[in-house]
């Protein structure tokens, strides 16, 4: 897939299959979101952490759940952009309530095997007076 182009049904599935394994605390289940859109060496960086591999990354993502409540997932909060094999979207972390706790931007980059090969991420807490 390096040289053909991702289509966006393509880069939804992975966006779709990354945000549940970041929401998904079981661990069996999470490998398996994991497996359909992670390459086996997938880089991810972020300000705060940089793991390389599928089992660096399962860990990563458990690891940070339990920073998270019980109850907290992760939804996308834009259309996604995709360009050639590159796609960027926006997410954010809710509570049970819906209350937004963490929002992100991640720009990923989709590998020979068609899955993501490098995600940088982006994040911070919501602002309630955003600078204009």
């Amino acid at each position: 897939m390096a040289d053909d182009v991702v289509t966006a049904e393509v880069a939804g599935d992975l966006v779709a299959a990354y945000l549940a394994a970041w929401t998904e605390r079981r661990s069996a289940p999470r490998r398996r979101l994991l497996e359909t859109c992670w390459d086996d060496e997938g880089n991810y960086s972020s300000w705060t952490t940089h793991v390389q591999g599928l089992d660096a990354m399962d860990a990563h993502i458990a690891a940070g759940q339990r920073q998270q409540p019980r109850q907290a997932h992760r939804a996308r909060t834009c259309e996604l952009h995709v360009s050639g094999n590159n796609v960027s979207f926006t997410w954010a972390l809710m509570d049970g309530d819906g209350n937004v706790l963490v929002e992100g931007s991640e720009w990923a980059e989709v590998g020979p095997g068609g899955r993501f090969s490098r995600v940088t991420s982006f994040s911070g807490r919501p602002v309630d007076d955003p600078v204009t």
